[in-house]
């Protein structure tokens, strides 16, 4: 009977090592890969703010505050050359009016402008409903006609994470 046991005990010992192998090896390639995204993510910011490129288009920066923000959680940081100014919308139709409001004293952006979304310590629901809000944001004609015809272009872009 003892060694009957003992042989399911090594069976089971060698199992246990095996999933811990395959944990590690999962682990390992997780973590490539966000190192990875994360690189990607931050190589295209660069080229947005600061390539040879940046003459042809304007960008704007777009950050949604998180909870260790000097500003609101869930709030809404929009920076461009000329203008700085936070604001909180409650929906997709107030997003893309609150963009409007605090930019259209700003001179008429070059087309296409760039919509740089980052954001801080926030929860995913906040930055999917920011991605949708944005996203309908660049269609609106509201933003695209502010400045008279012809109308801005928007274009928006992913640029990651940015400690508060």
């Amino acid at each position: 009977m003892i060694l009957q046991l003992t042989s399911l005990l090594d069976l089971l010992l060698i199992i246990v090592f095996v999933q811990y192998l395959e944990m590690q090896r999962v682990s390992a390639r997780a973590i490539s890969a966000e190192t990875q995204r994360r690189q990607d993510v931050e190589s295209q910011r660069d080229r947005l703010l600061k390539g040879a490129q940046h003459n042809l288009y304007e960008v704007w920066q777009l950050h949604l505050n998180g909870n260790k923000s000097v500003y609101p959680d869930g709030s809404i940081l929009i920076t461009s050359a000329t203008q700085k100014k936070v604001f909180s919308a409650r929906d997709a139709d107030d997003f893309a009016g609150q963009i409007v409001e605090a930019m259209k004293f700003s001179p008429k952006p070059a087309s296409p402008c760039i919509l740089l979304l980052t954001w801080g310590n926030v929860r995913r629901e906040a930055l999917e409903t920011a991605r949708e809000e944005l996203r309908s944001a660049c269609d609106d004609p509201r933003l695209r006609g502010v400045w008279g015809e012809p109308g801005v272009k928007f274009q928006w872009v992913e640029g990651g994470y940015l400690p508060e």
